[in-house]
């Protein structure tokens, strides 16, 4: 697999307030100057939001050593078809990094609504605008990365899991929606 040069790419980062995404970013920015960021994170209340907001703080204060790098944050969701669509507009990502997701398999039974409209319909949102984003001649986005979870192999006994396993038994709708996007996004591979 070849490196990719990030320097002078415009990376769009969903979640970019969680653990992940917050490191990903700080990450990029001490080690891929020049680079411009966009990221996006609906803030929600599943965990503390101070957590959230003091890993903002630490994305400003590195953006702060790392003066010829861009970090533009949005407080949305990626279910919202119109800000995913604009974002994509005014800033045409050269990468996009989906991180963004309602997390917890044992709240998606109790809270299956967030897991519809973040997981899935926030995906799809991604997935069509970075199809989009070839319109019209446009140079497009060059890579797309998601995250999945080990909850789609389900009740899967064979440990250490692999990518060529059978996911056809999902155990929850957090796992079931995981396997949606597994089986979409490999197909844009």
């Amino acid at each position: 697999m070849n490196n990719i040069d990030l320097k002078n790419k415009t990376v769009f980062v969903t979640g970019s307030a969680g653990f992940i995404g917050s490191n990903l970013i700080l990450e990029l920015l001490k080690t891929q100057s020049p680079i411009n960021i966009i990221g996006i994170d609906n803030m929600n209340d599943y965990y503390d939001v101070n957590i959230k907001k003091w890993r903002l703080e630490e994305i400003e204060k590195c953006l702060k050593e790392n003066s010829k790098s861009t970090y533009k944050f949005y407080q949305e969701d990626i279910s919202n078809k119109e800000i995913i669509d604009k974002i994509f507009e005014d800033y045409k990502p050269d990468i996009v990094v989906n991180l963004g997701a309602q997390a917890g398999v044992r709240y998606s039974i109790s809270n299956p609504d967030a897991y519809i409209s973040s997981n899935m319909i926030g995906f799809y949102n991604i997935l069509e605008a970075c199809r989009h984003s070839y319109d019209n001649g446009a140079k497009g986005v060059e890579h797309l990365v998601y995250a999945s979870s080990s909850s789609v192999y389900g009740s899967n006994k064979k440990v250490p899991y692999s990518t060529d396993d059978k996911v056809d038994n999902p155990v929850s709708l957090y796992s079931c929606n995981k396997k949606i996007q597994r089986t979409y996004g490999s197909r844009l591979q």
